[in-house]
């Protein structure tokens, strides 16, 4: 979600497919904090107005989601500043950068981190990325937590010896085209269909090609769909029609998803 407001982080658990009564979402990630800074080896992490009333303010909103199963991930990216995951940075600083966000997920709670290497004035480095990548799963305090990567752009960062591949459990493609063959690379690159997201937008795909969509990530055995900023689109009646043609695609014609206040 792109900057959620408290309710429509709290709206994430409302979704219930009508046959369970499971909630319809795995995971929300928090999309996002920064990472700002005059120069690469001094990165800083920056909660915004948006982040801050839902970390600081209403946690009690996202312990809700947890409890209900839903995963809940902090999205860090860069600020249009000279500092972010790729920047040219000292192995220190890199591992400096990796141990501030996890000392923050810790802090508030939270169940990973999801990585957006974008908007950083920086020239992109691999060898850097993967160090902070690297360093974030040395920490002890990560252990079985979520490291997910916006996938775009990014085959620099899946080649070997330096392979992100290595460290990410999760990946949401998000070019959205609305077709599976931007996922097949990532499986080349190392990574299982498992721990692979088709991103999907309705800003872009609308109600009545989602569940085609949906059907095709099914049928080649990826794991399932990310949806960008539902907040920013859709309303809690229309919320539901398109997340209910989504789960038909997997459950079957009679499933539904309701929004249950």
């Amino acid at each position: 979600m792109n900057n959620p407001s408290p309710q429509d982080v709290k709206d994430v658990g409302k979704y219930l497919v009508s046959g369970t009564g499971q909630p319809f979402f795995s995971d929300l990630v928090l999309f996002a904090a920064n990472i700002n800074g005059s120069t690469p080896n001094t990165p800083v992490l920056y909660y915004n107005a948006e982040m801050s009333a839902i970390l600081k303010d209403n946690l009690s909103i996202v312990r809700g989601l947890q409890a209900q199963g839903i995963k809940v991930q902090i999205s860090y990216l860069g600020n249009h500043q000279n500092a972010g995951w790729s920047c040219n940075m000292s192995s220190a600083a890199a591992t400096k950068l990796a141990n501030a966000m996890v000392a923050d997920v810790v802090k508030y709670g939270l169940d990973g981190i999801s990585v957006d290497d974008e908007y950083s004035q920086c020239s992109g480095n691999a060898k850097a990325f993967y160090s902070v990548l690297k360093a974030i799963r040395a920490n002890s305090k990560f252990a079985g937590k979520t490291l997910s990567k916006a996938l775009w752009s990014d085959s620099s960062y899946f080649r070997s010896p330096s392979n992100a591949a290595d460290y990410l459990t999760e990946g949401y493609e998000m070019t959205y085209a609305g077709s599976v063959s931007y996922l097949a690379p990532y499986v080349g690159y190392g990574m299982s269909k498992n721990a692979l997201f088709l991103g999907i937008s309705p800003q872009f795909s609308p109600a009545s090609s989602v569940r085609s969509i949906a059907q095709d990530v099914e049928d080649d055995g990826y794991q399932g769909v990310m949806i960008w900023a539902p907040n920013a689109f859709l309303d809690t009646a229309s919320a539901s029609a398109y997340y209910t043609q989504i789960v038909k695609a997997q459950a079957g014609e009679a499933e539904s998803v309701e929004y249950v206040p």
